[in-house]
């Protein structure tokens, strides 16, 4: 009899894991044509930028600034306008609202979100503000898992799984690169580990590539394979890669922060101000150094490519890492929409690459390519902004082709990671969601509805092996169920936890982001 109960529950198990991946399914199918569209959309408006400069510079060399610059600062003004009229939560990337949202701290309206999120991207990016597209592709991609469960009606527990795979498949659309999207899934938003988390985020981010590939064909978004195997005797040129990036990350994490938030508590300085004047200079950058606007795509592939290279352009290259990482920053504070996963990239690439003449010049045979350390450059800075390393080192690596370059990938990524670590910076998008919490929400309520929560239990973790009345959980946290080999069970103050358990969880809303930080820790290594 307990054989054929088992046998029972795992049927039931089954079955559940089957609706979610059908729906899953459906979400990636989605969020991959919303990011299809937005690609070609935004490539429209790139294009009708670069042939109004062309126009400019040559009809008008002389005067023509006087045009554009007041024409893209307007244009940052109604987009700002709008965007904190509309849907405030679109500006930025839309990374930190998406992991609010997964926290239970935060709620997403996709009928607001969905318009705003495509037409301030569009229209921000398009203007050429130095910004990239993974960041409204995402929290479109959220925005459509959202819609998806609010069709189908599905409960509010399963909810958040749906709209983290739609994330997911939102930056898988963006670079082809489904297995970013997929590890970007578990790494950065969900952050537990299951067989039904995984399936539903592999099959979102591998049917979203799907569509954008097969309308805009195969390829890696860069190409710059074809670089020789790495030799062991470059390892030091990627641990010091990984240190530069350290030193570099963490200066820009606090320059953004700092920017962010000071501009955000100016109550003389609103967001249509901030964005016009972002505009502005933005206008006069499309004019004077157009390399380090937009999400600056063609500039990483003239780096990759070699086209930038030699002992003559590392001035070249120190100006352009520098004015990416200035305008960025003052186009991320502006608070328009858009990501910095590219501008991120183009920095990075800038520093590999520097760093690889720079070795080159002093020891010729352990650098003999100085740009195959472009794109080990931009994995590490991405390990050290964003603190999400397995996820820039597959993006890097599919978005160029090239596999060969593995271990260096992994060594910088690495070092960048453990340095950054350890000089205390926050990772980028929760430091940016703290922000947004601080401003817009000092004091939840006590009355605030209670909340779902659940995670996995994890080897080695401070749950794992201990009664639960032994674990320091936060208060007002009640768990309720266990699920363990396809059973579920109430637990005591004496139930074992055990790795490998699904715990649901009851907290109080008063309390909301402190335990779910509080209860996600605990459970993790």
């Amino acid at each position: 009899m307990d054989s054929l109960s088992k046998l029972a529950s795992w049927r039931v198990l089954s079955d559940a894991r089957r609706h979610q991946y059908w729906r899953a399914a459906v979400v990636g199918l989605a969020a991959g044509v919303a990011a299809l569209v937005f690609q070609w959309s935004l490539e429209v408006f790139e294009g009708g930028r670069e042939s109004l400069l062309e126009y400019l510079h040559e009809y008008y060399p002389a005067t023509g600034w006087m045009l554009l610059i007041p024409l893209v600062g307007i244009i940052g003004a109604v987009i700002g306008y709008f965007t904190t009229r509309i849907a405030p939560e679109a500006a930025g990337s839309g990374i930190p609202h998406v992991k609010g949202v997964l926290m239970h701290v935060g709620d997403l309206s996709w009928a607001r979100v969905l318009p705003v999120k495509y037409f301030g991207g569009l229209f921000s990016i398009g203007a050429g503000f130095s910004l990239g597209r993974e960041g409204p592709t995402i929290q479109m991609g959220a925005a459509v898992g959202k819609l998806v469960s609010d069709v189908l009606r599905i409960p509010p527990k399963a909810k958040p799984r749906l709209m983290a795979c739609g994330a997911g498949a939102g930056l898988a659309a963006a670079f082809h690169a489904p297995l970013a999207g997929f590890i970007f899934t578990v790494e950065e938003l969900q952050r537990e580990f299951s067989t039904t988390t995984y399936g539903m985020a592999l099959i979102a981010a591998v049917l979203a590539d799907i569509v954008t590939t097969s309308v805009s064909g195969t390829g890696n978004a860069f190409h710059a394979s074809g670089f020789p195997a790495p030799e062991m005797s470059s390892f030091p040129v990627y641990v010091a890669i990984g240190l530069i990036a350290a030193v570099f990350g963490a200066a820009f994490n606090k320059m953004l922060l700092g920017c962010t938030a000071y501009c955000k508590e100016m109550p003389s300085f609103p967001p249509w101000k901030r964005a016009g004047v972002a505009g502005f200079i933005v206008g006069a950058a499309v004019w004077w150094m157009p390399e380090i606007t937009g999400g600056g795509h063609h500039s990483v592939e003239a780096i990759l490519h070699g086209d930038i290279a030699g002992g003559g352009s590392t001035m070249f290259l120190l100006i352009l890492f520098a004015g990416k990482f200035l305008l960025t920053i003052v186009c991320y504070a502006a608070g328009v929409p858009g990501g910095i996963f590219a501008p991120m990239l183009l920095m990075g690439a800038s520093l590999g690459l520097v760093s690889g003449i720079a070795a080159n010049a002093l020891f010729a045979s352990i650098a003999p390519i100085p740009e195959s350390f472009a794109a080990i450059g931009m994995a590490a800075f991405f390990a050290a902004v964003v603190r999400s390393p397995l996820t820039g080192i597959v993006l890097v690596l599919e978005m160029t082709g090239d596999y060969q370059q593995l271990l260096p990938l992994l060594t910088a990524s690495m070092v960048a990671y453990v340095f950054s670590e350890s000089m205390g910076i926050e990772p980028i998008y929760e430091a940016l969601l703290a922000i947004d919490l601080r401003r817009a929400n000092p004091d939840i309520p006590s009355h605030r509805e209670p909340i779902l929560l659940e995670f996995v239990v994890q080897e080695e973790s401070e749950m794992d092996g201990k009664r639960i009345r032994e674990i320091p959980i936060p208060e007002r946290c009640l768990f309720v169920t266990i699920a363990r080999h396809g059973n579920d069970m109430l637990p005591s103050g004496e139930t074992e936890l055990q790795r490998g358990d699904r715990v649901t969880a009851v907290i109080s809303g008063a309390n909301a982001p402190e335990s779910v930080n509080r209860l996600l820790s605990l459970s993790k290594v």
